[in-house]
């Protein structure tokens, strides 16, 4: 099947520029798609103890970013700091291909991605001949068990604050996303966003009726726990693979 015809209404529940980024991908498919936005990133409440690490950072040996988000602050927070260019720079891990790409394209080399894209993997294999010093830069919602696992193996974790991820304001009426048969997810936050914007009721009903397409596991594993009694997840966890995914959920026949 191709086109509009038949193709389920795909519901993007993400940042404003995670929904952009999915949809721009969506557009021309015939797949209908609506957005809502349900976080937000902001400036940490306090920037002292993310430029304090940023001052020293020449002391770590790894800098680790489990998002393209926490990428694009470490490089310009550095020059807000006014020290864009240290001396050394610790190795850099990235815990995906896209997390990576943002940090090559401010000019960094990435030493270390995991096979799989996923924060476990990443806490589980970061080398450790290479140094012990690691400084998690990211949300301030990040999974903590990523410093526990990185902890346990001998490395001395410095978990700094990056930026704060927030639910907008306001209620969003669930008549407006009713027809929506798969709602696209890529964090454990935007499933919680997404049901405290929709009320209980609200998401209840669209949980029994929607596929939920995540980035990764999880992201699957929130979505089941909040009520999605279908869930879906693509072999590689990129936006790029959750796209191809939600195409072929919207106009599999």
């Amino acid at each position: 099947m191709t086109g509009q015809e038949g193709a389920r209404s795909v519901l993007v529940a993400r940042s404003r520029e995670g929904n952009e980024e999915v949809r721009s991908r969506l557009a021309g498919t015939g797949i209908s798609c609506l957005t809502v936005e349900t976080i937000r990133f902001e400036e940490p409440a306090d920037w002292r103890p993310a430029d304090e690490a940023l001052r020293g950072v020449e002391s770590y040996d790894w800098a680790v970013f489990t998002s393209p988000r926490a990428a694009a602050v470490f490089e310009t927070r550095l020059k807000e700091i006014g020290d864009a260019s240290p001396k050394r720079l610790p190795k850099l891990a990235a815990v995906g291909s896209s997390t990576a790409s943002a940090l090559e394209r401010a000019g960094r080399r990435v030493e270390y991605i995991p096979e799989e894209y996923r924060t476990e993997a990443l806490g589980e294999g970061l080398p450790d001949d290479r140094g012990k010093r690691v400084l998690l830069f990211r949300a301030d919602i990040g999974d903590k068990a990523l410093a526990g696992r990185l902890a346990g193996r001998g490395f001395e974790v410095t978990d700094v604050a990056a930026y704060r991820t927030t639910v907008p304001r306001g209620a969003i009426d669930p008549r407006a996303v009713s027809e929506a048969r798969v709602v696209v997810f890529a964090s454990p936050s935007e499933v919680r966003g997404l049901r405290e914007r929709l009320g209980e009721e609200g998401f209840g009903r669209i949980a029994n009726l929607a596929t939920a397409a995540c980035i990764g596991p999880v992201t699957g594993k929130a979505a089941r726990a909040a009520g999605f009694a279908e869930v879906s997840y693509p072999r590689r966890h990129t936006v790029d693979g959750l796209v191809q995914m939600v195409k072929e959920l919207a106009l599999h026949d």
